[in-house]
């Protein structure tokens, strides 16, 4: 059975869908996607949790923002609609960030974070190898800004998957174009509304008292590589886990080691 509704936040909603019945498990999904990039994980793991998606503001079937709103705060407002105590979150790429931010805000109510290729921009205090990731990393954005001005988002969003999600086959690679497309409006949102934590959970590794699995494809990017390591460097209960066949989208890259990765995530979760 699945639950569609409709959570009332501060100046719009959220759409969310809950799976299956078990442990509680929120997945949160990248930025410039949707709940849609989790179907195929929702079609086995509702089978043994209980599974709560939702759409980000500005993303999906959520409501655009209307004014600044905290991150964490919406993510609570979602696990309170679906009656959620506690639960493991599972995050990727951005919806990693938010999920170690909401980790770190509400311990309480996070049993494990599984975050998968967490993005967070900017390296405080680089290395030299961050700083040259970095440096990657703003010259992949400054092609993409070219691409939308001359060819538009077409060209935009298969270039951004095309670096993103190297290892995906053809119809992943197509599902995660027609996402970013569906959520253009993000795209070309001059900043988000929604605010991190202040200061930011990407200085706060260190505060995190949840367990947390650390998961990146061994085909990643360079910068997500090194903030996975950050990361299990940093925070008390980490441990690193690397998809080798997979990129920034594991879940659809590398599907069967991901499974396996998370079923035994959501075990240990259990003890």
């Amino acid at each position: 059975m699945v639950i569609e509704r409709f959570v009332e936040v501060p100046g719009g909603y959220l759409y969310s869908r809950t799976h299956g019945a078990g442990p509680d498990v929120v997945l949160l999904h990248a930025g410039a996607a949707d709940l849609r990039m989790w179907d195929s994980t929702v079609g086995w793991l509702a089978s043994l949790a209980r599974v709560t998606v939702f759409d980000f503001r500005d993303m999906g079937l959520s409501s655009r923002a209307a004014g600044p709103y905290r991150e964490v705060d919406d993510i609570a407002a979602v696990l309170d609609a679906a009656g959620v105590r506690r639960a493991v979150l599972v995050g990727v790429s951005d919806g990693a960030r938010r999920a170690l931010a909401f980790a770190c805000a509400a311990p309480e109510r996070v049993v494990r974070v599984v975050a998968v290729g967490g993005a967070f921009g900017e390296f405080p205090d680089p290395t030299p190898e961050e700083a040259a990731a970095r440096q990657e990393m703003r010259g992949h954005f400054a092609r993409l800004g070219r691409l939308l001005a001359e060819e538009g988002l077409g060209a935009y969003a298969a270039a951004d998957i095309g670096t993103w999600g190297a290892a995906l086959g053809p119809d992943e690679r197509r599902k995660m174009v027609g996402l970013q497309l569906a959520n253009a409006h993000w795209i070309e949102l001059p900043e988000s509304l929604g605010a991190d934590l202040d200061p930011p959970v990407k200085t706060r590794f260190a505060e995190l008292s949840v367990p947390v699995d650390v998961v990146v494809g061994g085909r990643d990017l360079a910068a997500t590589r090194l903030w996975a390591r950050r990361i299990a460097a940093q925070a008390p209960h980490a441990a690193l886990i690397e998809v080798p066949e997979g990129d920034h989208f594991p879940m659809l890259s590398a599907p069967a080691e991901f499974e396996r990765v998370l079923r035994e995530a959501i075990d240990r979760a259990a003890r």
